[in-house]
């Protein structure tokens, strides 16, 4: 799929991101601006664990606060 399908499915599947985001994610997950299935498949899994674990640590504003440690495991763990 090209980058313009990967974000037209991704806002189908709930995920809003930027342009700066996707562009990155196209970076990591694409190979000459077209992501395969298995590369699709895991961008999704990254981001519902990515979006998962940042509404678990939520604040009412908006924002999480963690420490360097908590980065780590989060960005380090799947």
């Amino acid at each position: 799929m090209s980058s313009y399908e990967m974000r037209l499915a991704l806002e189908s599947a709930g995920f809003k991101i930027n342009n700066r985001i996707h562009q990155s994610i196209v970076g990591r997950y694409a190979e000459d601006d077209a992501l395969d299935f298995d590369n699709f498949i895991s961008c999704l899994v990254r981001l519902e664990a990515m979006f998962r674990s940042f509404k678990a640590l939520e604040q009412e504003d908006g924002t999480i606060e963690m420490n360097l440690n908590e980065w780590l495991t989060l960005t380090m763990s799947g």
